[in-house]
């Protein structure tokens, strides 16, 4: 081989080596990373309005206690469009929509290839939340809280 082409081959391999450290520390970032803080309103706030809703991060353990208030309509997904954006595989890119209906919030599955799960039973309408209930998508559990 000619001096040049193991000096170019040299240099692609350095390259290729400080990308895969680049995207290691980038995912040790990521992982340690401390969650933003969601500021709630005052219960007197609360109790003269209609009660907000959240949706609570249970797991993963990296995202645990990370809240959401729910909105008069929430998509969840990979997508960046999506309201709330789940980082996992499993999770479509417009997985799931949780609307505000007749003063109550309502989970709908949008033709997610792994299925929505409202405390462990797959979602094949749209369902009403309660306080207390459990929402796999993917590897990700919300647990509903008013």
């Amino acid at each position: 081989m000619s001096p040049q082409l193991v000096r170019l081959l040299t240099i692609l391999l350095l390259v290729l080596i400080h990308l895969f450290l680049y995207r290691v520390i980038r995912a040790v970032w990521a992982g340690i990373k401390p969650t933003r803080n969601v500021k709630l309103r005052p219960n007197s706030f609360i109790r003269k309005h209609r009660p907000a809703s959240l949706l609570i991060i249970r797991t993963p353990e990296t995202l645990h206690g990370q809240r959401h208030e729910l909105g008069e309509e929430v998509t969840i997904g990979r997508a960046a469009t999506c309201e709330i954006t789940v980082d996992d595989n499993y999770a479509s890119q417009i997985h799931a929509r949780i609307s505000s209906r007749d003063g109550s919030h309502v989970l709908e599955d949008l033709g997610s290839t792994n299925g929505t799960y409202l405390n462990r039973q797959k979602v094949s309408s749209a369902s009403s939340l309660r306080s207390g209930d459990h929402i796999q998508i993917g590897s990700t559990v919300f647990e509903v809280a008013s």
